[in-house]
Order: structure tokens, then C-alpha cells, then sequence
């Protein structure tokens, strides 16, 4: 009988004892999937067996023997491309010197050729209830894109995480291998450090293969407990393993965090001993640890970050794992994928029971659709026109959330009745519908007006969609356009006939820059390319767009060309990114973090300042704040800060009462900045940091929301509670408006359920509050009673905040959705 392929590179063999070995035993085929070596199992030559330090392979008959060592706890195996073994070592025990070890296919691999798999990291498990619904994604996607193995890198958590978080997530109960590291938070009171790891997960330092590519787990260094391996452990035992590799054979390590942040990787003990990972054909060095999405090349190796899957991330990254294909040569390439997401469809460009005609007549047709479990492989939608059905139309990919067509409409389809049916194809059968009617609206019913500029935050009080005193009336949709990458917490900016977005890229797959739209149409008009994600706040100063990216490259941008007039690298930390928005006023440009905030000239790039008094340290979504000649800023878990804004001398620091700990920025008023952080609301004099006032809140404000400071409010977003409004003079919550649950969580440590609000709010008139949140809401609000007056809804979170000018309301969407919304006509 001809046996199956995995079986083909087995050669049967007797099991010859060997007399002299400290250790030995035999690789084999476990056909019964029981792990002992029956009768009739094919024993499996070249698998690389290791003690820990020493690493053999086994030979034609299947066999191996190790000498062992003073520091010896496991034997373990190379688990090889194709195969998966549980577990795939063995605890040493005192007195046994035999330790076999089972090979089963692993039908989810690709043998010898590219695969994919999953990165998931930093869940620091406290109830395994909370956990369930992102792990069901997990496993759903894993199963549904044949992943050839999941990886942790690490901080699983504590004790207790470490002993629940293998029942969650193992090789048993998923499709596919199962591999963990150690991270800083998992080395824990024992024995020694790893002791409880060990129990648990057997050893902290292992490889495998899968496809043509040849993987590395190594523990990290040190955490809050001293580990029994050191450096110089891991090291001897790396040089042995990767002894055994095929010269040119690819290479990719997993750690908890990153080993440089330059081009060479060299694991060393020093005295002239070290590895060059380089050298030995290092595709990518994959990490977790500072709970940030963040990706870049270092020379020629790719370095990825995933933020948590579980929740929202330092940095405000969003709750996600990652999916890396890895090409033939061994060459990765990102799908950052956000968890939870349940088959979430939503029309986008119906709103309200109404959707604009394009100017050439036909009808843009957008879709937000998404779920945690698989990729969408397909939209399509048909379209009804007072009792006329038209062809069905398949819409096109724009970015990882967003589908869209342009339909062509019959004459005469304007104030017509539409029925839209769309259905969203995820994959192996699962299928979503959905049906919107609505009115069409001619092409410039409402036509948009720009007004005064809109340069992030500014209050409005003579839009002209209002009459003083009086609430904004219902706004309909003027027109809507995906620009193909999605937006994150840098909000529209708008001068003239113009709206400028920047656009973010977790996969690294040039789509970030900025983009300019026609402010009328929604046409775009052109789009400038940056090296990185443009995470935050953009601005202008005169005609010229300034933005950072999170590489530290500081661009200036020609507003009507899209040319560059210049460009500054930043004197920032590779790791984590800069993720700060900027500020700009009269020629300066005010950009970086720490020892690489600088003032530039907006003519020129030439360099005024730079900011020496502190230190940039973990990611933070503060966005500078400019007012009566200081310069406020931050570093999240470390503090709010003041540097004079003609010199950058550094005025003031406040690293107490939680204002250490925080993403959101400063609402300067007058002599006053209001500020929220952690669970408090501070008034501080400008001039001297002093706290004038701090009011402890029952929510959590962990968020980037900028408060909106009017004549009688003080109003801010929060985690989990939704908008919240003080009475300015009492510091009393006077209202509070709740939206649903975000469809991606990003405030730190913030899980399901969630009402977030990461956004500012603005004053659209003098009696109305524009709110967007991450339940994909844009609401406007009565300014006094926190009453819904009518909202819009998208299907995509908002992570950036409205922007006014004229008579017309400008948002974007996380999936890429920019909007525009002008009064009803007559209204």
C-alpha cells in the first residue's frame, strides 16, 4: 500500500540501545496519535534533538544521544516542517536515560514551501472568562487560513495567567502547533525565575522549522523575578542549533522584546564570542513586550511588534493579532487583524435614509465589513431603483475593512426610492446580508462651503450651519470617500477647497502618507508618501501640511501640489515609534518627543530648539499643546511637562496624582490648561504646571480625548463611559452620554464591554458638541443637556475627531471613510 507523504522521508529501522549515552531515544511517526512508540511506527532520521545546550540529529535510524550538561532540564526536538509534536520535549527525570519523542502531520503546513502564522503577544491573563471570544477568533481564523502554527512572544502573566492560559490556547485544542516564550512578567517567584514556565510550558529556549524557514524562541533576559539561564546559556545552546541549519536556509527569531534597534543583530557574551544572525540569512526578528503595532526594517531584517490581542494597547494600538506570510525565501509580509469583530457589516455611504449621487451621476456604494474569525473574500451588491432592479456589482477591496463601487444610476434616479442589497462573503460558506432603503440625493444638493480654516480643535461658534443659541440641525451626506488606508487618530485639517487626512500602514505596505481630498466632491486630488504610519495630529501652518511619521521623519508639504518642500529626521527612539501629533504656530513647527522634541522653521526645517530636559520613554497619544509661550507635552508612565516655547528650556514637570500615566493633551485656556489622565480631571496654571485643581472621576479617562472647554462645560471621552460633561464652575458631572460598545478596543488595558471615546469632542455653533467613538458613531449633541439632536453611523470606529469649516462637518473613519455632512436643505 503506498504510504502518505509525510511518512515518505521516514526509513524503518530497529532501536539499537546505546550503551554509553547519558541520554538517548528515537524520533518517530506516531501513527495512532498515542505517543508511545508502537510496533510498525516509522522512526524519522535529521530531526535535531537538543539538551539544551548540545543539538544532534538523529540518524537513519531514527536515533539520537546526548551527553547532557550541568544546567539540564529538558530534552526537546527541532519539530520539523510538516510535523507537529505535543509536547515536543521532555522534563528530565532522575534515574531515566530513554526519552522518545512523537511526530503527527501537521495538516495545516505547507511543507517546504511558504506558510503563515500567527503572532499573538502580551496577554497578561487575569480570568480566563474575559478571554473567550477573541480566543474563539483566534482559533476560527487559525482553522479557516490553515496558519501552520499560532505564536505567543510572551508576559502570559503571573502565576495564575501562566497555569489558566495553557487550557485557553495549546496545541490540543487548536488546529495547528501552539508555541510559547517567555516574557518578563512570567518569570515569577520559585525556584527560580522560569521554574513555574517550565512546569507549564517546558523549556524557554527551542527551535522548529515550517516551510523553508527555520524558527528561533529565546527567552527574555530578565523580569521581575532573576531566571536560572543566562545569556551566555542561551547563546551556547543558539551557536549549536543554528550549527545544524543548511547554510542560507532563512532564519526568524521570536523574543518578548527586541534584541537592537540598529542593523546588525548580534547575540553575544562578549570576549569576542558572538552570533551574527545576519550572517546566518535573518529574515525577521519578531517581538511583543511594549503592547504596540509598530513595524520597520533595520537594514535588511524586518522587526515586528503586535500590540495586545485582548485589549487596547500602551499606545493606544488596537486590540489585534497578526498574520505573517512567509514566501518561499523565507521574506514575511503582515495582515495585522483586529479580534473580537463578529460578521460586523455596515453600509457606510447610507446615512440616515439617504445617499448622494457622485457628480458624474452614479452611486458610491461603500461597505464596512469585518470579522475577527476569517478574511473577507468578497462583496458584491444589488440595487433596486423605483422597481427596477439593476445588475448585480461586485465591490473592490479598498483597505482591510472596506469595500467599494461606483454604480452607474438611470436618468432621472435623483428623490427615487433604492433598495440596496449587499452580501458579504467571509469564507467557507459564511455569508452576511444586508438591505438598506433610501433616497437618493442629486449631486450637490447641500453643496459644501469652506469656511475658516480648521487646524484640530478649534471651537466654531460662527459655523454656518447655526444661528446663535440655536442647536445644529440635521445633516445629511454630502459625500463620501475611501482613500484606500485607514486613519487613525490624526483628524481632518482644512484650508480652503481642501481636506487633508494622513493615513496609517501596520503592515508596512505603502499606503501611509497624506492625503488631500476636494472639499466639494471628496475627489482625491493628490497623496504624498511617508516612510511610516502618520499615527496623530497633523497641521498647517499657511499653505504648508506638516506630520510626523513614526519613524521620526518630520515632512513639509506643499499644500495645493502635494510637493515636499523639505523633510527632518527626528532625533527619536526606534522602538517604541512616534505616535505624538504636533503643533505649528506663526513659521514654527513644534514635533518629536523627549531629547528629539525640536522647533523647526515651517520655511525651511532649519532648527531652532531641541528640547534637552527629559526623555522620551513608552508610547504615548499626546498631542502638543501651544499657549501663552509654553509647550506642553508628555511621555506616558513617566509625565506631563512644559518647556518654554522660544528656547525649550524646560519649566516645569508633574509626575504626580496620575498625570504620569496618560495620552490625552492639554486644552489650554487663557492662564489654564485642562487636562485629563488616568481617572482625574486637572486644571493647571500654564505658566507653572501648578495644580489648581483635581477632580478624581468614577470612569476611567485613560484616552486621547482633548476636553472641550466651553463657557459653562468641561467635556471629555472616556475608556469605558462614554462623553462626559462637568459643570465648568463646580467641576460636577452635569451629563454623560453613552455610545455601544467599540468595535475595536485601543484604550489601554480596556476590553469588551467598552463605550470608548478616544476623540475630541468640538463646538459646532455655541449650542451643539460634535463627538465621534469607536462604536462608529458621529453624534451631534445638545451642549447643555448631552440630548442625541442625530447622529450617523459607519460600520468603522472613529479614532480621529471631527473637523468644521463653513458649512460642513468633516470626519474619517478608521477603515479609510472620509465623509462630509451639510445641513438638510431647508432645515
Amino acid at each position: 500500500m503506498k504510504k502518505p507523504p509525510f511518512f515518505a522521508l521516514f526509513v524503518v529501522a530497529l532501536i539499537v540501545p546505546s550503551a554509553w549515552a547519558d541520554y538517548s531515544g528515537i524520533v518517530f511517526a506516531d501513527r495512532n496519535a498515542n505517543g508511545i512508540h508502537d510496533p510498525g511506527e516509522v522512526p524519522v532520521a535529521g530531526v535535531v534533538v537538543s539538551d539544551g545546550l548540545h543539538a544532534v540529529k538523529t540518524d537513519k535510524n531514527g536515533r539520537y544521544v546526548l551527553p547532557g550538561h550541568e544546567g539540564e532540564r529538558f530534552l526537546f526536538m527541532t519539530v520539523p516542517d510538516g510535523c507537529k509534536a505535543y509536547p515536543f520535549y521532555r522534563k528530565i527525570e532522575d534515574g531515566k536515560e530513554q526519552y522518545d519523542f512523537a511526530l503527527l502531520p501537521n495538516k495545516k503546513g505547507t511543507p517546504g514551501k511558504e506558510h503563515s502564522f500567527l503572532h499573538i503577544t502580551d496577554t497578561e491573563i487575569f480570568n480566563t472568562g474575559e478571554h473567550e471570544d477573541w480566543v474563539n477568533g483566534l482559533r476560527e481564523y487559525a482553522e479557516k487560513t490553515g496558519a501552520s502554527f499560532v505564536i505567543h512572544t510572551g508576559d502570559i502573566c503571573y502565576e495564575k495567567g501562566l497555569k489558566e492560559h495553557i487550557n485557553l490556547m495549546n496545541t490540543g485544542n487548536f488546529p495547528c502547533p501552539v508555541y510559547y516564550c517567555i516574557g518578563n512578567h512570567d518569570l515569577v517567584a520559585g525556584k527560580y525565575g522560569e521554574e513555574v514556565f517550565e512546569n507549564v510550558y517546558g523549556p524557554t529556549f527551542y527551535s522548529f522549522d515550517s516551510g523553508s524557514t527555520h524558527y528561533i524562541v529565546t527567552p527574555m533576559l530578565g523580569g521581575d523575578r532573576k531566571p536560572g539561564y543566562t545569556k551566555e546559556d542561551v547563546y551556547r545552546w543558539m551557536k549549536n542549533d543554528l550549527a545544524l541549519v543548511p547554510k542560507g536556509k532563512p532564519v526568524i527569531v521570536f523574543n518578548h522584546d527586541i534584541l537592537t534597534t540598529g542593523d546588525q543583530f548580534k547575540y553575544g557574551i562578549g570576549k569576542g564570542e558572538e552570533i551574527d544572525l545576519n550572517a546566518h540569512n535573518l529574515k525577521a526578528w519578531i517581538y511583543g513586550h511594549w503592547h504596540i503595532n509598530h513595524m520597520r526594517f533595520q537594514g535588511e531584517v524586518f522587526t515586528m511588534c503586535t500590540g495586545t490581542v485582548d485589549k487596547g494597547g500602551i499606545d493606544h494600538s488596537t486590540a489585534a493579532f497578526r498574520d505573517i506570510h512567509v514566501d518561499v525565501e523565507g521574506y514575511p509580509s503582515s495582515n495585522l487583524r483586529y479580534a473580537y469583530l463578529d460578521r460586523a457589516v455596515h453600509v457606510a455611504s447610507v446615512q440616515n435614509g439617504k445617499s448622494p449621487l457622485s457628480k458624474n451621476g452614479s452611486l458610491t456604494v461603500l461597505v464596512n465589513a469585518y470579522h475577527a474569525g476569517s478574511p473577507t473574500k468578497g462583496v458584491t451588491c444589488s440595487l433596486t431603483v423605483d422597481g427596477k432592479k439593476l445588475p448585480e456589482v461586485a465591490l473592490s477591496r479598498r483597505t482591510d475593512w472596506n469595500w467599494s463601487a461606483e454604480v452607474p444610476m438611470p436618468a432621472g434616479a435623483a428623490g427615487k426610492k433604492v433598495q440596496l442589497r449587499t452580501r458579504v462573503d467571509f469564507g467557507h460558506g459564511l455569508t452576511v446580508d444586508a438591505e438598506e432603503n433610501f433616497i437618493c440625493t442629486p449631486f450637490a444638493a447641500n453643496p459644501v462651503r469652506t469656511g475658516k480654516p480648521w487646524n484640530n480643535l478649534l471651537g466654531n461658534p460662527e459655523h454656518s450651519g447655526t444661528v446663535p443659541g440655536a442647536p445644529l440641525p440635521p445633516y445629511e451626506l454630502a459625500w463620501v470617500s475611501n482613500i484606500g488606508a485607514n486613519v487613525y487618530m490624526a483628524s481632518p485639517v482644512v484650508r480652503e477647497d481642501k481636506v487633508y487626512v494622513a493615513a496609517m500602514d501596520e503592515d508596512l505596505k505603502g499606503r501611509s502618507g497624506i492625503y488631500a481630498l476636494d472639499a466639494r466632491t471628496g475627489e482625491l486630488l493628490w497623496r504624498y508618501p511617508t516612510r511610516n504610519s502618520v499615527k496623530n495630529t497633523i497641521v498647517l501652518d499657511g499653505d504648508t501640511v506638516l506630520a510626523q511619521d513614526s519613524d521620526g521623519y518630520l515632512y513639509a508639504i506643499h499644500g495645493k501640489t502635494g510637493m515636499l518642500r523639505w523633510e527632518k529626521k527626528l532625533n527619536v527612539k526606534d522602538v517604541p515609534g512616534l505616535i505624538e501629533g504636533l503643533v505649528a504656530d506663526k513659521g514654527i513647527v513644534y514635533a518629536g518627543s523627549g531629547r528629539g522634541l525640536t522647533a523647526c522653521s515651517v520655511k525651511d526645517g532649519k532648527e531652532l530648539w531641541k528640547n534637552s530636559g527629559w526623555d522620551q520613554r513608552e508610547g504615548t497619544t499626546t498631542t502638543m499643546s501651544l499657549g501663552n509661550g509654553v509647550l506642553i507635552s508628555g511621555s506616558q508612565w513617566q509625565a506631563l511637562f512644559g518647556n518654554d516655547a522660544a528656547t525649550g528650556k524646560l519649566l516645569w514637570k508633574i509626575d504626580r496624582d496620575g498625570l504620569r500615566n496618560r495620552g490625552a493633551s492639554a486644552a489650554i485656556h487663557g492662564d489654564k490648561a485642562y487636562i485629563t489622565s488616568q481617572d482625574g480631571l486637572f486644571v493647571l496654571e500654564t505658566a507653572t504646571g501648578n495644580v489648581l485643581n483635581h477632580v478624581k472621576l468614577p470612569v476611567s479617562v485613560d484616552v486621547t480625548s482633548t476636553p472641550l472647554v466651553t463657557d459653562q462645560e468641561i467635556i471629555f471621552g472616556s475608556a469605558r463611559d462614554g462623553l462626559i460633561a462637568l459643570d465648568r464652575e463646580t467641576l460636577t458631572e452635569k451629563w454623560r452620554h453613552a455610545p455601544g460598545d467599540a468595535l475595536v478596543y485601543t484604550a489601554p488595558y480596556t476590553r469588551k464591554v467598552s463605550a470608548t471615546i478616544e476623540t475630541s469632542p468640538v463646538l459646532a455653533g455655541d449650542a451643539t458638541v460634535l463627538a465621534t467613538a469607536s462604536d462608529g458613531s458621529l453624534t451631534a449633541l445638545d451642549r447643555k443637556s448631552g440630548n442625541v439632536l442625530w447622529k450617523a453611523m459607519t460600520g468603522a470606529p472613529f479614532l480621529s475627531s471631527p473637523a468644521i469649516s463653513g458649512n460642513a462637518v468633516f470626519v474619517a473613519d478608521f477603515s479609510g471613510n472620509v465623509y462630509a455632512l451639510t445641513p438638510v436643505a431647508g432645515k
